[in-house]
């Protein structure tokens, strides 16, 4: 990462109070860098090839940090680890039963209307439509 990008990622860290370390930046361009919503393991696959010091805990410790500050949010779709996504305003997700990819999905569904109930106020709301991804559904019907 050169440059205009780097400078926006530093820039982006630092809105959200945080110090711009190589490992920061490192860990928070390999989430941006891909489509999938990635595991703490992934990220680290991806970044010890240039970074061989950056341990697997500090990938774990920075993306919990990046999700206290609301830099990213974690996705739980109960396929037994969590997920990653960098895209933090309102979407749903759809979950491959089988190869247990997630993709971003567009609102397709009316948003409900929370009012705070028994003094419970609703922050974030993940929506999950679990099913098959073409090419499971493929190799299924196939």
């Amino acid at each position: 990462m050169k440059g205009k990008n780097e400078k926006a990622l530093i820039s982006i860290l630092r809105d959200h109070g945080l110090h711009a370390t190589f490992q920061r930046l490192a860990i928070y361009e390999a989430l941006i860098s891909t489509h999938e919503h990635p595991t703490a393991e992934t990220i680290y696959q991806q970044i010890k090839k240039r970074f061989p010091i950056v341990s697997l805990g500090t990938v774990y410790k920075t993306l919990e940090t990046f999700c206290e500050v609301g830099l990213i949010h974690k996705v739980n779709p109960l396929t037994g680890v969590a997920r990653y996504d960098a895209i933090t305003g309102h979407h749903h997700h759809l979950v491959c039963m089988k190869c247990h990819s997630i993709e971003d999905a567009e609102s397709i569904v009316e948003e409900p209307r929370l009012s705070e109930q028994n003094g419970f106020r609703v922050l974030r709301q993940q929506v999950f439509f679990h099913g098959y991804c073409p090419s499971c559904r493929e190799s299924i019907s196939g």
